[in-house]
């Protein structure tokens, strides 16, 4: 399953490989397309200078909820709190329709642009803290990637965001630390 707020919160990208490389994607207009894409979203790219500054404070808070919960803590009161005010940019009503089968209720809002993506990022955050397991909320075990994932294994025992690349490249440097320590003993 994918989730919106993961794809945000990925968006502080880091070289997994371990070369110390770092890119924050809040600030390409390519990355915002595709994920705004992705997302069925609209909104003018890339966002303004206010915008953009509250985008980077919800991330940042987002992410210390996931490392306290990651950590078998809970999140601070304040960072909820600044979650439920991003979530107020998108009121919402139901509104009922017709059609050949009869009715359909939706929910429908009046925002749009940044403050509708800024809210349904929010939301979606608040719908995998509140609907997920939060234990299955977790942090890549590869330090130079630190990647956000949902663990979706049977035993919720994954450790990396990919276990091919991340993975991977953990085993192998397990595997060469064990045969440096052979080596020199």
């Amino acid at each position: 399953m994918e989730w919106l707020c993961i794809d945000f919160l990925n968006s502080d990208w880091r070289d997994w490989r371990g070369s110390g490389r770092r890119e924050d994607r809040l600030d390409k207009a390519d990355w915002w397309a595709y994920v705004l894409r992705k997302w069925n979203l609209e909104a003018a790219v890339p966002p303004d200078a206010r915008t953009r500054a509250a985008l980077g404070e919800l991330r940042d808070r987002m992410r210390r909820m996931v490392e306290a919960l990651a950590a078998g803590g809970t999140p601070e009161e304040r960072d909820v709190e600044a979650l439920n005010e991003a979530l107020l940019l998108v009121p919402s009503h139901l509104r009922l329709t017709g059609e050949a089968q009869g009715y359909r209720l939706e929910q429908v809002t009046p925002a749009e642009g940044w403050p509708l993506v800024i809210g349904r990022i929010a939301a979606s955050f608040a719908e995998l803290l509140a609907n997920g397991d939060v234990r299955r909320i977790k942090i890549c075990d590869n330090r130079d990637c630190c990647w956000i994932f949902y663990d979706e294994s049977r035993n919720r025992a994954r450790r990396w965001c990919d276990d091919k690349m991340c993975g991977n490249l953990m085993k192998v440097r397990r595997f060469r630390e064990r045969q440096k320590e052979k080596g020199g003993s």
